[in-house]
């Protein structure tokens, strides 16, 4: 696990989320604009995930530093 990794930025999920659902809007095909949709909502929940692991390891840190 490598904490400095985009994968772990609720910012990087955000954008492809955003991208992804600009990209949907450009489509006329029902089907494939919900895959990109269904994507997108996929997106926002890595987003989400990555949001509470950052909260989580910054509580981690905080009650490590005030142990010592």
């Amino acid at each position: 696990m490598n904490p400095k990794s985009k994968l772990y930025q609720p910012d990087h999920w955000r954008g492809r989320a955003e991208a992804t659902r600009k990209k949907a809007e450009a489509l006329t095909d029902g089907k494939a604009k919900d895959r990109l949709l269904k994507i997108a909502v996929e997106y926002d929940k890595l987003a989400r995930r990555a949001l509470v692991w950052q909260m989580h390891k910054e509580e981690d840190e905080t009650w490590h530093e005030e142990e010592l």
